[in-house]
């Protein structure tokens, strides 16, 4: 009995373990005594791993939390990233962070992400060190820092030219703008190719601009739709609520969101419906007999969220959820009694939004993966009356 719970307690604990690692990837730390000590790092967003390591030696189910300065610095296998306890100037005040480490030679280039902007330092063989800030595309900033940020980048591209002064080529390559990684990893290395006179190498970490970023996939989407309680656009009429189901299909894409989610990832799609009719019978007011009115509709959907896929195999669950958006196109009502049509009418384009949750199973297929889920859509309308529900069953396959 007391092996059991032994056992229950370990296995409980290690599933906690396990779990607590988001992203896991095989790599090492090195001590502040130069000590190397492999096991799986937590591969978290650049910004995260500025600020700790998350790291679990091999054969051990408890984890390390390092913080700069704790260790000299760890580093993800197959030539991946490699960060360094360095002593920075990011915010105003020299900090411990852990730095990208970029190149090696001599000059070295470092990347700290810090509030979504990246801090790359350049430190000459000598210790002389300039930086340049690289902001985020999406900000805030009022009109007066705008202006700041154009003359601390004008001031700051100055500095680094005058830091590489020694090879053209190098300075030639930071020029005034938006430069990528790779650029600054370029011009740093063709720097170290006209200094060194040793013949020694210059290093490069692991700087493909591709493996820093989310890895990105399109899809094919096919499905079945029943609509319920659409609204009518022939507003006089007393039945303004009617159902039918219809096909769509369309096209997706995601962003893989593995190193913020575990599983996750962002999903824009648009999908279209081809005109459909939909016949829907009522009685009119002081009538003798029922009437009905055929609806016909194209349907434009767009939709934006977040898919998240769980546990490990070939086959593994999945729940969707975000907000949608509809166009209804080539809109016509018709309306007969007695075998005899009253109503006639084509309408301009109608509209709603709303969101959605699904959820359904994703079966991997090579390099690629085909799902199966069931969603359903519920307009946000103020009214009671015509708030659209959608249940679908959509069928998906992902490059």
């Amino acid at each position: 009995m007391k092996k059991k719970i032994v056992f229950l307690l370990s296995w409980t604990l290690m599933s906690m373990q396990l779990c607590a690692q988001v992203n896991p990837k095989p790599g090492f730390v090195i001590t502040n005594n130069g000590d190397t000590i492999r096991g799986v790092i937590d591969f978290r967003t650049n910004e995260r791993l500025a600020k700790q390591c998350d790291f679990w030696a091999a054969g051990e189910t408890k984890g390390e939390t390092y913080k700069p300065g704790d260790i000299e610095g760890f580093r993800f296998d197959n030539g991946g990233k490699y960060f360094v306890t360095r002593r920075l100037n990011v915010t105003g005040t020299p900090e411990l962070y852990f730095a990208e480490f970029m190149v090696q030679g001599m000059m070295n280039l470092y990347c700290v992400a810090y509030n979504q902007d990246e801090y790359f330092f350049f430190e000459r063989e000598d210790g002389e060190m300039a930086q340049l800030t690289k902001r985020a595309f999406f900000t805030s900033a009022s009109i007066h820092e705008q202006s700041s940020r154009v003359e601390e980048q004008r001031e700051q591209y100055g500095k680094v030219k005058l830091l590489l002064k020694d090879s053209w080529k190098a300075a030639e390559e930071i020029k005034g703008g938006d430069v990528s990684r790779k650029q600054l990893v370029n011009a740093v290395r063709d720097y170290h190719k006209d200094v060194c006179t040793d013949g020694s190498s210059c290093m490069v970490y692991e700087y493909n601009e591709k493996s820093d970023g989310p890895k990105n996939h399109f899809k094919a989407i096919v499905g079945y739709s029943y609509y319920t309680h659409e609204r009518t656009a022939y507003q006089t009429l007393e039945d303004e609520n009617y159902s039918g189901s219809t096909f769509e299909a369309g096209l997706g894409f995601e962003t893989e969101l593995e190193r913020v989610t575990k599983g996750g990832a962002l999903e824009l799609c648009v999908v279209y419906s081809p005109q459909a009719s939909f016949k829907h019978h009522t009685m009119v007011r002081g009538g003798h007999e029922s009437s009905y009115t055929i609806y016909k509709k194209a349907r434009c959907m767009g939709s934006i969220g977040l898919l998240k896929r769980y546990g490990k195999g070939k086959i593994v669950p999945l729940i969707r959820v975000g907000g949608f958006y509809v166009l209804h196109l080539g809109n016509k009502e018709e309306r007969y009694y007695m075998s005899k049509m009253i109503v006639d009418k084509d309408w301009e384009q109608t509209n709603h939004f709303g969101a959605y949750i699904g959820g359904g199973v994703e079966m991997a297929l090579g390099k690629h993966a085909a799902r199966l889920h069931a969603d359903l859509f519920k307009s946000l309308e103020s009214s009671g009356k015509g708030n659209m529900m959608k249940f679908g069953v959509t069928a998906e396959y992902v490059l």
